[in-house]
């Protein structure tokens, strides 16, 4: 579930009054730590099982992201929280004692029942039901008021003085045909293009030039490539940081239903429905590996295949494809996993029959049907766009 929605589903699960208890602890463990693994583990008893890309975080930047500034560290920490059982608060967290608090304590190392109700039924009355700014409404509306008359005089009256004399017989048909002139012309539309595309196709073909006589390589369903220029029929995109290429712009698309999922949920699924048994370290650490690195973990690979942008080294029922010598996907060759089971991560952001996607922030999920065998092929690849 999109962390957008993992927070509307605790808005509406839980009161007004939750939900201000619950921002305020955020904010009192920002302020003694100002990190948000602490924070996480302080609220759930659990540890984010992919660290936060800027783990330091303040109480203002907390006040400024409810106040509506985005921040798009604490939006992942946010949904990611709130999609997990808050531990039960035990009473205002004070600063001085952040260090005798664990966060991490389960429930059973916790005081008993009695002593947390009494603390709820002592504690002091601090939190104030504000009164709605009425004089701060009235004040808004008068200026509103004042702006939109004065608006209205300045162009009726000072702007466009003439308006208020009378025309002449003579002028007044003139006037009125180039305003019909005017509104005869045509008004540029002005569409914003995104400069990400993604294919669209089972397979397309890539070519290192305009004329699409020279190919390159073959892209897959899913795959997401950054754009360059374009043109009616082709686009020039980048292919790594020394190569482009062109591709046809009918087996291509720039928009994508809904939005991005957290990478936690994307990883998550992947350990939970595919066969990670290789996995030495995690998913994340793969990402980046050299070839060196696995021949080191693996021995040799089984076969390999190179064209002119990626390399590709099998091992069993699943590959990797390096880009510069990095690791950038990983994919499992025989799976049964279906379109249907892999909406149950998130819904399908572009899909066909035999072909489905997901996206996290950091992530792509391509499913490729393998009607030949039945099976289906599935890759986890660095969305690095």
């Amino acid at each position: 579930m999109h962390r957008s929605l993992q927070a509307l589903q605790y808005y509406t699960s839980h009161s007004e009054e939750d939900i201000r208890r619950l921002h305020e602890r955020i904010r009192l463990s920002l302020a003694s730590t100002e990190s948000l693994t602490d924070t996480m583990i302080r609220l759930t008893g659990q540890t984010p099982l992919v660290p936060f890309k800027q783990d330091t975080v303040t109480a203002e930047e907390w006040s400024a992201f409810l106040a509506g500034k985005h921040h798009h560290e604490l939006a992942d920490f946010y949904g990611t929280l709130v999609a997990r059982p808050i531990l039960e608060e035990d009473g205002p967290v004070e600063p001085k004692e952040d260090i005798e608090i664990a966060p991490s304590l389960s429930r059973t190392h916790r005081e008993p029942e009695a002593i947390r109700r009494n603390k709820v039924k002592t504690r002091p009355e601090q939190r104030i039901k504000r009164k709605f700014p009425w004089g701060w409404v009235a004040l808004l509306i008068l200026c509103f008021l004042l702006g939109a008359g004065g608006t209205y005089v300045y162009s009726n009256y000072i702007a466009s003085p003439s308006s208020s004399k009378p025309k002449s017989t003579i002028e007044q048909p003139v006037t009125v045909e180039k305003e019909k002139e005017k509104t005869k012309e045509p008004t540029p539309e002005v569409k914003e293009e995104s400069n990400v595309l993604y294919v669209k196709s089972r397979n397309s073909n890539i070519y290192s030039d305009s004329a699409l006589t020279d190919l390159l390589f073959e892209a897959d369903f899913g795959d997401g490539y950054r754009v360059l220029e374009t043109t009616d029929s082709i686009s020039k995109i980048e292919l790594t940081d020394e190569l482009t290429g062109y591709i046809k712009n009918n087996d291509t698309t720039k928009s994508l239903k809904g939005d991005a999922i957290a990478d936690e949920s994307l990883l998550t699924w992947v350990n939970d429905n595919l066969d990670t048994s290789f996995v030495t370290e995690t998913l994340i650490d793969l990402i980046g590996k050299k070839a060196e690195d696995l021949n080191s973990t693996y021995g040799p690979p089984e076969r390999t295949f190179s064209d002119e942008v990626n390399t590709y080294l099998f091992y069993g029922t699943h590959f990797f494809t390096l880009q510069n010598n990095k690791v950038i996907a990983i994919d499992w060759a025989e799976t049964a996993i279906t379109n249907a089971e892999l909406a149950t991560l998130a819904p399908l952001q572009l899909e066909t029959e035999t072909t489905g996607l997901v996206t996290s922030n950091s992530y792509r999920l391509q499913r490729f049907e393998q009607t030949e065998t039945s099976t289906s092929r599935v890759r986890l690849a660095e969305q690095n766009l």
